[in-house]
């Protein structure tokens, strides 16, 4: 038996995902799948995790009730625990699909990229335990749930979380736009479930700022023409910037960049997207020079319909 989900990219709407704004969003061509193996042992679960093809952890749980028996790394394995019981919490029949079961997970992409592994393995193991997946993962993190939501889109999408649940809509993104979007790697992997404690700290409403992010991912989504893209790229990086009081990476990182810089996910970490009309090759000479060495183009990573 074997489940698949995909990666993710948050295109707009970082931060204020969490406060209802609309969001433009990806699904990636990268992702995770779990194999579920029968063994012997049925008192036991065995747990092994891949990434981009070599061994990264590994697990022995008992069944039914859970407990880490022996593990390479404790956090990981309390944290796996802690989503397998919810999975039960919500279905208990699921315990049963426990026993005698080896798991293999195999990451399709570096755990430092912030490509969703939690949200694409909470998705898997949704689908194994034919559970609904945002409800699960709401149960297990604080964050909007567009991640959970993108591991089974099948091309870009609006997002909005709702005090119900959440909306999702497909979208079309003009290929005049994404012949020249790219994603590079900032290379200071940052913890997005910090970054979400930290701002649901804030009591502020940020009514407008809503408002303007949410008209910002629909203007996104529906640009004919990358300088038209580009111009919204940098008007909600100003947005952001002001409500963190941070500055944004075309102050910083790309101040000598003659395209459009936007951060992704949580600032200052993670990747970035350009908007560069010139060729690839000319854009990974000037990313060289800041030592920014992993970079694809929006067809090479992000799944379209």
């Amino acid at each position: 038996m074997k489940f698949y989900s995909r990666g993710k990219l948050m295109i707009s709407g970082e931060y204020l995902a969490l406060k209802g704004a609309t969001v433009l969003a990806v699904p990636l061509n990268l992702g995770q799948d779990i194999f579920i193996l029968n063994t012997t042992n049925q008192s036991e679960l065995i747990w092994e995790s891949n990434v981009k093809g070599e061994p990264w952890f590994k697990a022995k749980f008992s069944t039914p009730f859970i407990e880490t028996i022996e593990t390479t790394d404790k956090q990981v394995s309390l944290r796996l625990r802690d989503l397998i019981k919810a999975s039960i919490r919500m279905n208990p029949g699921f315990t049963k699909k426990l026993r005698g079961i080896k798991v293999i997970s195999n990451l399709e992409f570096d755990l430092n990229w912030g490509f969703g592994s939690s949200s694409s393995l909470i998705s898997n193991l949704a689908y194994w335990a034919e559970v609904d997946p945002y409800s699960l993962h709401k149960k297990v993190s604080k964050g909007s749930g567009y991640d959970v939501i993108a591991a089974r889109q099948e091309g870009p999408f609006h997002f909005k979380k709702t005090r119900d649940g959440y909306q999702a809509e497909n979208v079309n993104i003009s290929e005049q736009v994404t012949r020249y979007l790219y994603f590079v790697y900032l290379g200071q992997k940052k913890d997005s479930s910090k970054g979400v404690n930290e701002f649901l700290k804030s009591r502020k409403k940020f009514r407008k700022e809503i408002q303007w992010i949410s008209d910002l991912s629909m203007h996104l989504a529906n640009s004919e023409h990358i300088d038209d893209f580009g111009f919204y790229m940098k008007e909600h990086e100003q947005i952001i910037s002001s409500i963190l009081h941070e500055k944004g990476i075309m102050e910083t990182i790309f101040k000598d960049f003659t395209g459009e810089a936007k951060s992704l996910g949580a600032w200052g970490g993670d990747f970035a997207m350009l908007a560069w009309t010139g060729s690839k090759k000319e854009l990974k000479k000037n990313l060289l020079k800041k030592n920014l060495k992993t970079i694809f183009s929006f067809d090479e990573i992000v799944k379209i319909v």
